[in-house]
């Protein structure tokens, strides 16, 4: 008997990131191939493993990238596969996301599936624009009725002589086109025009807009305030308490979008930083760094057997820390050979990962790049001869800047030039990225090889020259590289950090 894959059907919440749930969070984290919507944060496939396979079936509203048969039948062939497949859908699967007909299909087939449940943006877009749709003493139940009804079912289909009658909140999901008649169907059975109505659009993230009205003017109030789908249709009292309890905006990055194009390690450091300021993170990581296999290690290997030959150990980022003390554990080296040495950190996010695995830097430059490190470090070593200083082991990048063992080469200095790590391109995420850095506010390049990256993958080298996008470089050498590949750098950070970075954008907003 053939041995199938299984499914996870899973809801990945209506936009913010952080709303997918812990199990949907960990069936991507697992999957072999994963199968997106558009509705989607696309930040959430940024913990998808680095060999899983991504496919893009986007729908919104008329435009679809594969059709609904041909998603179904996707699902299978993927599963005869032997694969784990996750079909990630916005919101959840089973509230209008047709979600039933895919578990039919895996039914039919004999493909085990789970359903994971999501988020709806039934009730939490609402939440978001301050609107709860129940309510003690003002409504005691809520309705979800699709605002936009397959042609199979007729136009008679959403009984609004019912609907009038009810006393609870109706919500009305992917009736923006519909609105008109909508609001004109509940007034003519029966519900009173000033009933309070609210249109929100893009809710829970950044795009979010909130148009307030009644019946009677609520359709020509979000043509006018151009509300955009996907959007949800609130009626009823509740939306009088949008006033009193509204909360979600107001900190100086609300309302921007910004695309993070780092490693994930790099997108993990940077996403909280910006968010705090109110900010809507796009973490889409188009390169990520790879540990160097055991036969390119023979450098670390000797350094680390005689590790007591060295005075200094310098690290240039967060990955060399991580993978040098990795390195030390799985060959059982002993960390007591590490007291006598002493380590230099570039960059505060290098010092700080140290400082996690037990150790204090004891020399970091004032601003992080090879040549200012290279220049303060021999300028505090000034007046003391290359024996005096002693050897010094220097651990990064297979690929990495000049400047470092150029500068100790011209003084001297006796060093292991100790490489743990490659850093490779993310193609996959090449059709994410042409698709949505047209919808973000900023774009941060935090690295010479996210900008070659970023340049690559865009269908349209010089795309970035047109866009109304503005592109953000951690500091001048990876601004120098964006502007080598044809990207214009709109502002370069002051300070070469996340923060900095944060910063940079703040003072844009004139926070």
């Amino acid at each position: 008997m053939t041995e199938y894959g299984r499914v996870s059907l899973v809801g990945a919440g209506p936009g913010d990131r952080g709303l997918i749930t812990l199990k949907g969070m960990d069936c991507v984290r697992q999957a072999d191939v994963i199968i997106y919507d558009s509705l989607i944060s696309a930040s959430i496939l940024n913990e998808a493993r680095l060999d899983a396979e991504l496919i893009y079936a986007g729908k919104r509203s008329s435009h679809h990238h594969l059709r609904q048969e041909e998603t179904n039948a996707l699902l299978v062939e993927k599963a005869k596969e032997g694969k784990y497949v996750v079909r990630l859908k916005g919101g959840d699967p089973f509230i209008f996301g047709r979600g039933g007909e895919e578990a039919a299909e895996l039914a039919g087939n004999g493909i085990p599936f789970e359903i994971v449940p999501g988020i709806s943006s039934s009730y939490s877009a609402a939440a978001y624009a301050g609107i709860p749709v129940t309510e003690r003493g003002t409504a005691s139940s809520f309705h979800v009725i699709t605002g936009h009804e397959s042609d199979e079912k007729g136009v008679n289909a959403i009984h609004y002589d019912t609907l009038a009658r009810e006393e609870g909140t109706l919500v009305f999901l992917m009736g923006l086109a519909n609105l008109p008649v909508i609001a004109k169907e509940l007034v003519r059975n029966g519900k009173p025009s000033d009933t309070p109505a609210a249109v929100i659009g893009n809710g829970t993230t950044a795009r979010q807009q909130v148009c307030v009205g009644t019946l009677a003017d609520i359709a020509g109030k979000a043509v006018e305030q151009k509300i955009a789908a996907p959007a949800v249709t609130v009626v009823g009292s509740v939306v009088n308490l949008r006033e009193i309890i509204r909360w979600y905006g107001g900190r100086p990055l609300s309302g921007k979008r910004i695309l993070i194009t780092g490693t994930r390690a790099m997108a993990a450091g940077m996403m909280p930083v910006l968010e705090a300021q109110g900010a809507e993170t796009v973490a889409m990581s188009l390169i990520e760094t790879v540990p160097l296999p055991e036969n390119e290690l023979q450098e670390l290997g000797t350094a680390v057997k005689n590790i007591r030959n060295y005075a200094w150990i310098v690290f240039t980022s967060i990955n060399g820390v991580r993978l040098f003390f990795d390195f030390c554990i799985k060959n059982g080296a002993d960390a007591r050979n590490l007291a006598n040495i002493r380590f230099a950190a570039i960059g505060a996010e290098t010092r700080h990962s140290l400082e996690e695995h037990g150790y204090h830097a004891d020399f970091m430059p004032s601003r992080y790049t090879g040549e200012v490190f290279a220049e303060e470090w021999l300028g505090q070593m000034a007046g003391r001869t290359p024996d005096e200083i002693g050897q010094v082991l220097l651990v990064r990048a297979k690929k990495a800047g000049s400047a470092i063992p150029d500068a100790f080469r011209k003084a001297g200095i006796r060093f292991t030039d100790a490489a743990v790590y490659h850093t490779v391109m993310d193609a996959r995420r090449a059709e994410d990225l042409n698709r949505l850095v047209g919808e973000m506010d900023y774009v941060t390049a935090a690295s010479s090889s996210a900008a070659d990256a970023l340049s690559e993958m865009l269908e349209d080298t010089g795309r970035l020259q047109e866009l109304p996008v503005r592109v953000i470089a951690i500091g001048p050498v990876t601004a120098a590289e964006c502007e080598r590949k044809g990207i214009r750098v709109y502002r370069t950070a002051e300070t070469y950090s996340a923060q900095g970075i944060c910063d940079t954008i703040l003072k844009d907003c004139g926070g």
